[in-house]
């Protein structure tokens, strides 16, 4: 029994050492990462000898997805004039218009435009002249712009717009042939007076050209969502959306007024 006390008192120290002795673990997290081996390059082909790289991963910058510009950025006002070469060219019928619009970071563009539209045409394929007296017409709706980070004098954008007029016209020397008795007909319908509100949807570039003017190019797909007609007739002309032509294009000459600095004065289109 004695013996057993001896043997089990020695091996009391032996246990509590064996206890003490713990690996060290590194708990300073200031001291700094050591560099790793990479053993591949970056297209996964195997490097010749291992290349040394140390990375922070918790450290890497994320890309800003946010605005670069203020708010409130710009204000531009713009004419736009391709009716008026469209008239030179032959045209008889043309809508004429002014709009603002208010810059958002750059990125989106609010929009208002006003204008008259008028029409004094013999349609081709049409067997009466239509005329319709200078009417009023207004649209709203916003741009969305793809270079929101880039110089603002450059700007490819997507955009909607909705639109409202309302308008007189006349349809006269409408002929109606009868083969069957050989006879022409011709009669006219006047005083009649229409509304039509419609939709946009367009797709456009602007460039500036020198200071503050640029010069900007829009094609639109026009839509009727709903239209009020003469007591006799469907007017052939819309002012602001044209005839039943389903496409139409802009082209405008624009001034812009800057409302804050540039915070990116050196920024090249992206």
């Amino acid at each position: 029994m004695r013996r057993l006390l001896l043997i089990f008192a020695a091996l009391i120290p032996l246990a509590a050492a064996a206890q003490r002795k713990v690996t060290p673990v590194e708990t300073d997290d200031r001291k700094p990462e050591k560099p790793r081996l990479h053993y591949y390059d970056k297209h996964g082909n195997p490097l010749k000898e291992p290349v040394e790289f140390l990375l922070d991963e918790d450290t890497v910058a994320k890309p800003n997805s946010g605005p670069v510009f203020p708010l409130l950025n710009s204000v531009s006002v713009g004419v736009n004039f391709f009716d008026a070469v469209m008239l030179i060219a032959g045209q008889k019928h043309a809508s004429f218009d002014a709009w603002a619009n208010l810059s958002l970071h750059n990125w989106f563009f609010p929009t208002v435009e006003a204008g008259v539209g008028f029409a004094d045409s013999k349609p081709e394929t049409g067997n009466f002249t239509y005329k319709s007296k200078p009417s009023f017409y207004a649209k709203i709706g916003l741009d969305y712009n793809f270079l929101y980070k880039s110089n603002p004098d450059y700007q490819v954008f997507l955009g909607l717009r909705a639109g409202f007029s309302s308008f007189s016209y006349d349809i006269r020397d409408i002929t109606i042939n009868s083969s069957y008795w050989d006879q022409s007909q011709n009669f006219s319908i006047t005083g009649q007076r229409a509304s039509a509100f419609y939709g946009e949807v367009l797709a456009g570039v602007r460039v500036r050209i020198a200071g503050n003017f640029s010069l900007g190019w829009t094609g639109r797909f026009h839509f009727k969502m709903h239209t009020s007609p003469g007591s006799n007739s469907w007017p052939w002309f819309i002012p602001g959306y044209g005839t039943n032509a389903p496409v139409a294009f802009t082209f405008s000459a624009i001034y812009t007024i800057p409302l804050a600095a540039p915070e990116k004065k050196s920024a090249e289109p992206e």
